[in-house]
């Protein structure tokens, strides 16, 4: 009788012991799962907070970079925004002057933005950030207040190496200036208007030609230069209107 109460007492110690790792090893369990759930949401929060940190470092990278390339075949039509600072930081950088050199303002005309620029005799040059090989250019302008030449530049290094095409009065001039010698391709007259003028440029492959509208002007040839930025260069005083500039990428001729 004494051993069967002894076996008794074991048999009950065993059963506690077993309930309680039983119990032990569930909460450890749920614990786990609780656990693992909440570091796969740290982990996808820092990644997700990683990855916004990182898109806005390089977006901020790529702002500040100005140089970059244009795709083939895309054409770009700038038109001023409402502010005429902004229009120009956003857009474009200096190569010779700068914003304080053209007192940049927008007014309106006939429901559209006109860009007014006040030069004071500093030359001064403004570019887009994307650099170009062949393309047209073409500018519509206003030159009634302005009195000095307007170039169009493209294939610009710097203001010691570029080609353009240039007008003054009614006169234009196609050429490039390299290491700071300049070099005419051809030279002629031509009708100034009294208020808009579409200036315009083409350079593909080793020909450019300058124009009015769709009248061919000017006409050369040269060896082609390495791509470069294109944009507008001033060298003179007075107030200049720039309606648009378009830019249109073009092959060889």
């Amino acid at each position: 009788m004494k051993y069967i109460k002894i076996m008794i007492v074991i048999l009950s110690a065993t059963l506690v012991v077993s309930c309680s790792q039983e119990k032990k090893t569930s909460e450890e369990h749920d614990m786990t799962e609780a656990d693992g759930h909440d570091h796969s949401m740290m982990e996808a929060d820092d990644h997700h907070e990683e990855g916004e940190e990182s898109g806005h470092d390089h977006g901020a990278e790529m702002g500040e970079n100005h140089e970059s390339t244009a795709n083939g075949g895309e054409m770009k039509k700038w038109t001023p925004g409402d502010d005429g600072v902004k229009s120009i930081q956003s857009d474009f950088h200096f190569l010779a002057g700068a914003m304080g050199n053209i007192n940049p303002e927008v007014m309106s005309e006939a429901g559209l933005n006109v860009m007014k620029l006040t030069a004071d005799g500093t030359p001064t040059a403004f570019v887009f950030h994307t650099s170009y090989g062949n393309l047209g250019m073409a500018a519509m302008l206003n030159l009634k207040g302005f009195n000095g030449t307007v170039k169009l530049i493209h294939h610009a290094q710097n203001t010691s190496n570029y080609e353009f095409v240039a007008i003054n009065s009614d006169k234009m001039k196609l050429g490039r200036v390299v290491d700071g010698k300049e070099e005419i391709f051809d030279e002629k007259t031509y009708e100034s208007a009294d208020d808009w003028t579409n200036l315009r440029v083409s350079a593909a492959g080793t020909h450019f030609k300058g124009y009015i509208g769709n009248k061919t002007i000017t006409h050369g040839h040269g060896d082609m230069m390495k791509d470069g930025y294109v944009g507008i260069l001033l060298e003179g005083k007075g107030m200049l209107q720039i309606k648009s500039v378009e830019l249109t990428p073009m092959e060889d001729e």
